[in-house]
């Protein structure tokens, strides 16, 4: 075989091990914006959308996701607790809320009570899943109604 045709045979080899390497998945970011890795739990404002098996009502309990706290407003109070253990794990102590009553309170102390027995988070999909013993607490990327923010499905319906 020719030098000429060797060396086009080897430039064609490496273009394709070049294609296949670009082919390999690329693993999920660990860290955020901030770059802070949080064992792929992206941090940041999320609002609660599922509990006990059933969709929460209305959008107004969130949670702020930091390196080693978790904070955020029920319907009635707000909230704040050190995470003891590094994300994905939780091992919160005990939650410091203010103490206002309101017609929502059952729901808060009872969202209040599966986050404090939390052990675990998983981020997929856009979907927060956070871990307790009894049940999951399901969030997604938000900020709480009624903040002046408008969300796609209001848009999409025109109401503002």
């Amino acid at each position: 075989m020719p030098a000429m045709n060797r060396a086009r045979l080897s430039l064609v080899g490496l273009a394709a091990l070049l294609a296949l390497a670009a082919c390999q998945p690329v693993p999920p970011a660990a860290v955020t914006p901030g770059g802070e890795d949080r064992g792929f739990i992206p941090g940041g404002s999320y609002v609660l959308v599922g509990m006990d098996g059933a969709t929460v009502p209305l959008r107004d309990v969130t949670l702020l996701v930091e390196e080693k706290r978790l904070s955020g407003q029920g319907p009635c109070n707000s909230f704040s607790a050190a995470n003891n253990a590094d994300l994905p794990a939780v091992s919160l102590s005990p939650i410091i809320s203010t103490k206002m009553a309101c017609k929502d309170l059952k729901l808060e102390n009872r969202f209040l009570s599966v986050l404090q027995a939390a052990t675990a988070m998983e981020f997929y999909g856009g979907v927060l899943k956070v871990k307790s013993p009894s049940t999951w607490l399901i969030f997604e990327h938000g900020v709480r109604a009624g903040t002046g923010t408008v969300s796609a499905l209001e848009q999409a319906r025109g109401v503002q």
